[in-house]
């Protein structure tokens, strides 16, 4: 058998054994078929292509060599476990980041440098290797930072701090300063998603009132915000922003919340819209999971700020925010947090095993159905018990069950398909994918009903009609046909990536049987604090104390463009 048929049935086997998706491999043979490669020569470029696609998908926007060299041997073996040993897989066993990188810079029609002028789908730069995409986009973000660090009065800052730290408080602060001293300022609110737009523009209406502001103060605060598409004047027909570098957003002060979730390029789309002049205020926890798609924005300029020290000017424009006041009712919650990001898996399984401290608990893994539905039934009971759309919403705001995959019998499929199981089982009648009281989840914006992503709402039958209702102004319900939605999912359980955003009363948190790539510190912290009073971890405690003992840290363009520019600072100063 040729190497090329060999290197086909190579992938076949990864994608039969989910080591690699379909699109993973797709990428790869193309990038050498566009290249002319064949033969052995094709090996290494396909598999780098694939595994550094893999990568992306996981939210990197760059992969170590030495990651690489690591993840190829590791596919090799998994592959040779499952069907057997290969030439394909020897090409790539055991391989260090020298071979690595002399193999990648052989084939300048894929690999270019990063002082390279030519195009080539994948850039080499130190001891990382990004698609040229994430590298310009992160290159263009760290050119604008170090400009606006540059300006007298930098035009740059951040806030991060953890649930109830007062972020939304700081932001009420500054526009309050701002506007008082220049009434004329122009300022735009804006956040990842519908759901966190709506959130920020409810916490800063409030915050606003608590204070006292002025009514001139107060209608020149926008009277809500936007999604960062929607600020940018997204068209999907043409795939672009209507503002962007020449046609620059009008404001002065831009304020971006839950800015761990917006990926690097969506940043690098912002940045390049914002005119000179303007100043852009990051808002987040760095220590929460970053953005769905690839990149680390907030996370990387995060951490460098503080491995920086104070007097550069980076630092200096970070505000950390360390004292919740969420979890002063519930310290459990917050003291669970803590161990959580310290890495202290040992407090963790004290805590959740101390019977004085029940706001945070952990029990073993259902062994069956019932199991299960014990720890969810009082919940689903007072949801299914509500009398009117906006009870039902209420009710639903105090439970959630967060899953750490989509799939499987822990994930959201599986939850979601037992508790319809159930309700069948009590009456409920679900012939169809609509049915009465379904809680669903928003997951495409749609500016014409002004739904959005992550929006929550229920669906209800009354006088023979079902329409879903959500959340409308003063605790009344707004609803709407199911056919005039965008696109829905069943929601009694969602991912911690989806719930990044909200809180509720009660969470469950189901862990998966075994750990996975995704599965760290980052994930269980974000998914204990969306709870406001109770939290249930589920799941094997040998699972749990990895999550807590393990850091996904992704991998950065940014953050190593940001380190050397500080290194190179430091060596001129």
């Amino acid at each position: 058998m040729s190497v090329d048929r060999r290197l086909t049935a190579f992938f076949d086997a990864a994608v039969e054994q989910y080591l690699l998706s379909t699109s993973d491999r797709v990428l790869g043979e193309l990038t050498v078929r566009r290249a002319g490669l064949s033969g052995e020569a094709a090996v290494p470029i396909a598999v780098a292509v694939a595994l550094l696609a893999r990568a992306r998908d996981d939210g990197h926007s760059a992969l170590s060599l030495s990651d690489l060299a690591a993840e190829a041997t590791e596919l090799a073996r998994e592959l040779a476990a499952a069907v057997g040993a290969d030439t394909i897989g020897a090409l790539m066993h055991e391989r260090d980041t020298a071979w690595w990188r002399a193999t990648l810079i052989a084939v300048p029609s894929v690999v270019h440098g990063a002082n390279s002028s030519a195009a080539s789908p994948l850039v080499l730069h130190g001891s990382l290797v990004q698609f040229r995409r994430y590298f310009d986009a992160e290159q263009r973000i760290a050119a604008h930072l170090r400009m606006s660090l540059a300006h007298g009065e930098p035009t740059f800052r951040v806030i991060t701090g953890g649930p109830g730290t007062g972020k939304t408080t700081r932001i009420a602060e500054l526009l309050i300063d701002t506007l008082a001293r220049d009434p004329a300022r122009r300022v735009a609110l804006a956040a990842p998603t519908g759901k966190a737009a709506a959130r920020l523009s409810e916490s800063v209406r409030l915050r606003l009132d608590g204070m006292n502001a002025s009514p001139d103060v107060r209608a020149r605060v926008p009277q809500s915000a936007r999604t960062v598409h929607r600020l940018l004047g997204y068209q999907p027909d043409r795939d672009r922003f209507w503002s962007r570098a020449g046609a620059p957003l009008p404001y002065d002060l831009v304020i971006l919340d839950e800015a761990s979730m917006v990926d690097v390029l969506l940043m690098d789309a912002l940045v390049a819209a914002l005119p000179s002049y303007a100043t852009l205020l990051l808002v987040g926890d760095q220590d929460q999971l970053a953005s769905v798609e690839a990149g680390d924005v907030f996370g990387a300029i995060c951490r460098v700020a503080h491995d920086i020290g104070a007097g550069h000017a980076l630092h200096d424009r970070v505000l950390r925010l360390t004292r919740s006041y969420r979890f002063e009712a519930h310290p459990a919650i917050g003291e669970a947090a803590a161990a959580i990001l310290a890495g202290d898996a040992v407090a963790l399984s004290a805590l959740v095993h101390d019977p004085a401290r029940t706001d945070v608990r952990w029990v073993p893994a259902p062994h069956d159905r019932a199991e299960l539905l014990a720890l969810l039934v009082p919940h689903l009971e007072r949801c299914l018990s509500a009398e009117s759309p906006a009870a039902a919403l209420t009710a639903l705001d105090g439970f959630r069950v967060l899953c750490t995959e989509r799939e499987g019998t822990w994930g959201v499929s599986g939850i979601n398909a037992e508790v319809e199981r159930w309700m069948r089982s009590q009456g409920t009648v679900i012939t169809e994918r609509w049915y009465h009281r379904r809680p669903v989840m928003v997951i495409a914006n749609d500016y014409g009903t002004q739904l959005f992503n992550g929006d929550v709402g229920v669906a209800w039958e009354a006088d023979g009609e079902l329409l879903v209702h959500f959340p409308g102004p003063e605790g009344a319900t707004r609803a709407i046909p199911p056919a005039r939605l965008p696109e829905t999912q069943t929601a009694w359980a969602m991912t911690v990536h989806k719930a990044q955003g909200s809180e509720f009363t009660n969470v469950i948190v189901m862990l998966p049987a075994k750990g996975s790539r995704v599965l760290g510190r980052e994930l269980l912290y974000t998914a204990v604090t969306r709870a406001r009073g109770h939290v249930l971890i589920v799941g094997d405690e040998t699972v749990m104390r990895s999550a807590v003992s393990r850091t996904v840290r992704r991998g950065s363009g940014l953050e190593a463009i940001l380190r050397a520019g500080m290194a190179g600072e430091a060596a001129h100063g």
